[in-house]
């Protein structure tokens, strides 16, 4: 999946220089974007062809592609059998030059791997990956012919309390801060504010007319001043305020170009070397008409001292091999995660095709994580930085792992990787009747996801446990721990699998697998597992044919949202782990993408309302629940963003949680919105409060479309005073009081 964004990278920019198609029209757009949150559902029921396409994806090539990766729509943020136990020990110290501080005392019994793993040289390593390289390559030839389906998600965002220079005006003023995951631990995000300067990632063009981007700073004292705009970047993915430090994460390639595909050739063919960071064989994915060519991805992780606002510096820049997966930062400790594939597809001593590098030299062998019959295909690398000492890493570990949905606790960071049990080569889908009964050669499977538990603290990561759970997560909302207990919902998929046999001689071909009619083979459960991971607990078989929408976990309560043609929110009781009980059901029309606690008693709901009947989606709601009695759950009022001459029908923050405003205390609720009015294509940022029972809309405040179609814009606060941030760089200030506009900093 990773590689796929050197390609969507490389048509973003070659998008930019083509003329918008004649399908991008305003009255095109309303449909597509229409067609954009339907999409949704349509893949929640068939999830496990996205993971089947990753093979095939470069071939998303052609001007109307183009078109609409211009337009934002094509990215709205998330095999084999486990095993019960691992085995054995933990390792000695680092090899030198991997380029890391002094590692904390491991001695102590709190600080050791609780999970154990046998110790692996590199020629091991390359052993095992060489094994399911071989697999891999057979198994992508074989599902080349998949639909095409990609999403690039990209969980979390936020920020914690900066405490760089703040007025003593602003110090005293509430400041609006994004919207994280888990309270107290920050999120990286395109857009901060530290309750005087305003920070967001902005773009820019040179003298010769070439776009970049950068972290423009913004002081709000006195009017509105740009004070810097730090970087140059082609490739920034988000950032972070701490105290004086900046921090931008930056995806990197090291090398990434097209050729026609006569003359595409590889390099040890050709001989020559392949230019970039560091030299490294190149590999070719073949496209329409051309080739990517393509090496593998990295991520660089900029410090800069923004102590002066005025004249920032950078401190260090770090790289680490893999694409960027998410990132936290957590009591004055930087935490970063990417995704490296290896290719052992050359001689067991190219090690830099297999390791990952972490700031130019490889993870040591005793550092990295080899799970027994674990079937990982990737490395998941994990690095942290001391922004006490942000000139050197602290620590780095990997461990082969695949990707997949990533929660983390205030101590602990969780890995939820899916596995499909659609996994052998040559196998065939269908729909049908359930048959296992009637056929001696048929069973019932069901899709898992495996669990990895690490800890982290003080900089350090130690591997807790491993454990695995029914069906798949949809988002780290689906996941959370409370004391040591980790609660999960899920939706499941059982298919029934058949051998496809030869007429004449019997031979076994292959297994065809077959989704029940009516209920698609889906149903929904929740999980609560103890400190080894372990079920203790579980309801399941909740909602057959439908799928999990949005989950909350307030205390010991655990609310989610299915969906089909209706929008059943559950509430389940889980204050005893072995033991958790439905409370209620409540079905009201459409469905909720996003679920925040507003107070004690309320519930918001950010959504898409649908037809009762048909589940035809139609345009985006809010609702707002009465939760003050689980066990009688109750809509307490419902806005439809739709009018005579007008809809809206797409928010980027129904997909991340990044993109939402929201402060209860505050009273404010605000996000992007896209739609239609009176037969042109609109966007704008809507903010509302929530007063006497009712939605209050303070201001809606329409966007050039020239600012971009997705995700264009964020919404923050300083006291009284409203801040639209635009990612072309400009700000505009509006009085929360009377909604005027009050100030004004233009594009540049």
């Amino acid at each position: 999946m990773k590689k796929c964004r050197v390609l969507f990278d490389r048509l973003k920019e070659d998008g930019k220089r083509l003329p918008v198609p004649e399908n991008l029209k305003p009255e095109w757009m309303e449909e597509t974007i229409k067609e954009h949150t339907e999409k949704r559902a349509k893949e929640k029921f068939h999830r496990f062809r996205r993971e089947l396409a990753a093979a095939a994806c470069f071939c998303l090539v052609g001007a109307g592609l183009l078109g609409v990766y211009r337009s934002g729509l094509l990215f709205p943020e998330s095999g084999g059998q486990g095993r019960e136990q691992m085995t054995v020990q933990e390792t000695g110290t680092e090899s030198e030059g991997s380029g890391e501080a002094a590692q904390p005392d491991k001695g102590a019994p709190e600080q050791q791997d609780t999970l154990q793993f046998a110790e692996k040289s590199y020629e091991e390593i390359y052993e095992i990956l060489r094994e399911d390289f071989r697999g891999i390559q057979s198994w992508n030839g074989a599902v080349r012919e998949e639909e095409e389906n990609t999403e690039d998600a990209l969980q979390g965002n936020v920020m914690e309390e900066n405490k760089a220079e703040a007025s003593a005006d602003s110090v005293q003023n509430a400041y609006g801060q994004t919207n994280v995951r888990t309270e107290g631990v920050d999120e990286g995000d395109t857009v901060k504010n530290d309750g005087r300067y305003l920070y967001q990632l902005a773009g820019r063009k040179d003298e010769t007319g070439k776009e970049y981007q950068g972290v423009q700073i913004v002081d709000t004292r006195d009017g509105l001043r740009e004070t810097a705009f730090v970087g140059r970047f082609e490739y920034p993915r988000e950032f972070y305020v701490w105290e004086d430090l900046l921090v931008v994460l930056e995806d990197g390639y090291y090398t990434a170009d097209y050729v026609s595909a006569g003359d595409a050739v590889s390099e040890e063919e050709s001989g020559s070397s392949v230019s970039g960071d560091r030299a490294e064989n190149s590999r070719i994915a073949v496209c329409t008409g051309e080739v990517l060519y393509a090496s593998r991805q990295y991520t660089k992780i900029h410090v800069y001292d923004i102590s002066d606002r005025e004249n920032p510096g950078l401190v260090k820049t770090f790289t680490v091999d893999g694409a960027c997966s998410t990132s936290r930062l957590s009591d004055g400790y930087f935490y970063g995660f990417t995704f490296f594939t290896p290719s052992p597809d050359g001689k067991e001593e190219d090690y830099e095709t297999y390791i990952p590098e972490v700031d130019g030299s490889l993870i040591p062998a005793e550092k990295i994580v080899c799970p027994e019959n674990a079937g990982g295909q990737e490395y998941l690398v994990m690095v942290s930085i001391d922004l006490k000492h942000p000139e050197e890493l602290l620590e780095s570990r990997a461990v082969l792992a695949d990707s997949g949905v990533f929660y983390v606790s205030a101590d602990s960071i969780y890995l939820a990787s899916w596995h499909s049990v659609y996994e052998e080569t040559g196998a065939a889908l269908t729909y049908g009747t359930d048959t296992a009964e009637e056929e001696a050669d048929a069973e019932t499977l069901q899709d898992y996801t495996q669990i990895l538990k690490f800890s982290y603290g003080d900089g350090a990561f130690l591997a807790k446990a491993e454990g695995r759970v029914p069906g798949r997560v949809s988002d780290s909302f689906s996941l959370d721990q409370k004391g040591e207990e980790l609660r999960v919902v899920t939706t499941a998929t059982e298919y029934i699998r058949r051998k496809v046999t030869d007429d004449t001689t019997g031979e076994t071909l292959g297994y065809e697998y077959v989704i029940p009619e009516g209920d698609d083979g889906l149903t929904n459960g929740l999980y609560i597992l103890n400190e080894n991971l372990e079920i203790t607990g579980k309801i399941e078989g909740l909602a057959a044919g439908e799928q999990i929408y949005s989950a909350r976990f307030l205390g010991d309560t655990a609310y989610f949202v299915t969906f089909r043609q209706t929008d059943p929110l559950f509430a389940v009781d889980v204050s005893n782990p072995e033991e958790p009980r439905l409370l209620s059901e409540l079905k009201v029309s459409g469905f909720s993408e996003y679920l925040h606690a507003y107070s004690g008693e309320l519930l918001l709901g950010l959504g898409v309302e649908a037809d009762e009947e048909t589940g035809e989606q139609q345009e985006l709601k809010l609702s707002m629940f009465d939760i003050s009695s689980p066990a009688e759950l109750s809509e307490k009022t419902r806005l439809r963003l739709a009018g005579e001459n007008w809809r809206y029908v797409f928010s980027p923050a129904l997909y991340d949680h990044k993109s939402l405003l929201i402060d209860p205390e505050q009273n404010l609720i605000g996000f992007e919105a896209q739609g239609t009015r009176e037969g042109s294509f609109v966007q704008a940022y809507l903010l509302f409060s929530y007063e006497e029972g009712a939605f209050v809309q303070k201001l809606e405040i329409e966007i050039e479309s020239t600012a971009g179609f997705y995700d264009s814009c964020r919404g923050t606060f300083i006291g009284e005073r409203f801040f639209l941030l635009i990612q072309d760089g400009s700000v505009q200030e509006y009085s929360l009081e009377t909604g005027e506009l009050t100030g004004e900093l233009p594009v540049k």
